[in-house]
């Protein structure tokens, strides 16, 4: 991320004097500018995210009741953007291993500078790694080189046939791949699949 460009953060805490004393804290990170939005509910949350991919969600994990990391990138099928947990009491190992890191609210200013940079900065994601497939498109990779149609997909998955479709367009991004026989080669290849779990 170069100096110029600002860093967009959504901060989901429903606490209104720790979504600004954290927002302060973020503004005030040295050699960063950002633009920053607070919301108070999962409601607000979708609607921003709807809006604008941010760059970072801090995001306290008793959000919303459970916050789920994993089905909240599924959701919106964004996976570039990084979430990091907002530390209020002891947080379990396990839990903490959902996000992409935590900031305690005793953290200094330096800490959570640091982690934020570590997080924000290109050099972290090769572009093999953006172009990687998620573990749900080679599960939809399967399904379709299996003969399954969008609505078939939906129903097993329990997605809309919305996100079933999304997730078709990204995969024929990344892999540059537009038809059904060379996504079954693909499969076969990448061993997705099992030459004899597919129709002829």
């Amino acid at each position: 991320m170069s100096k110029t460009e600002k860093l967009h953060i959504l901060i989901a805490e429903t606490s209104p004097v720790l979504a600004a004393g954290l927002a302060q804290c973020l503004r005030r990170m040295p050699g960063m500018q950002t633009e920053i939005r607070e919301v108070k509910s999962p409601a607000d949350l979708t609607d921003c995210m709807k809006a604008q991919t941010p760059n970072l969600v801090v995001v306290n994990p008793t959000f919303g009741g459970m916050f789920n990391p994993a089905g909240f990138r599924e959701e919106f099928n964004i996976y570039d953007f990084k979430i990091v947990a907002i530390e209020v009491g002891k947080l379990n190992r396990q839990a903490a291993a959902l996000y992409d890191d935590v900031i305690s609210v005793i953290d200094d200013m330096e800490t959570i500078t640091s982690k934020i940079k570590k997080l924000c900065t290109p050099d972290s994601d090769t572009p093999e790694e953006k172009d990687t497939l998620s573990q749900r498109e080679k599960e939809i990779i399967s399904l379709v080189v299996k003969g399954m149609t969008n609505q078939e997909i939906a129903d097993k998955l329990f997605l809309s046939i919305h996100t079933v479709i999304t997730h078709r367009r990204n995969i024929a991004r990344k892999l540059e791949i537009h038809s059904a026989t060379g996504l079954t080669i693909y499969a076969i290849v990448n061993k997705i699949v099992d030459i004899t779990d597919i129709k002829l």
